[in-house]
């Protein structure tokens, strides 16, 4: 599931989406755009999605929206949220997760748009 399919399956149930293409870009925005929720893939370029959690959640912006990792390439779930724990992520989402239940998991963290 791409970043694409994601912003526009919460975009299209009213909230108002940014997308980073890289790690790197993904802090400066959320430290620029102190957004509700940050959704952060594990692979993503330059900085992977466990330093670029880590990043949001340790530097010292005044900011600290939940910050939860995704991916799809770990089989055991458990471990991978535990893994995330470590890089003080808010949760663990394995992917493909089914859209109403990523809606669903958003309104859970943050309430409705």
């Amino acid at each position: 599931m791409t970043a694409l399919v994601i912003s526009e399956y919460l975009a299209a149930a009213g909230y108002r989406i940014s997308i980073a293409r890289t790690g790197t870009e993904g802090v400066h925005r959320y430290v620029a755009e102190r957004p509700d929720l940050a959704l952060v893939d594990v692979l993503l370029p330059k900085k992977d999605g466990f330093d670029t959690c880590y990043s949001m959640k340790t530097t010292e912006h005044g900011h600290h929206a939940p910050v939860v990792l995704m991916s799809a390439i770990y089989r055991d779930a458990n471990q991978a949220a535990e893994y995330a724990r470590d890089y003080h992520a808010d949760g663990f989402w394995r992917k493909p997760l089914d859209l109403d239940v990523l809606v669903e998991r958003v309104q859970e963290l943050i309430g409705p748009p």
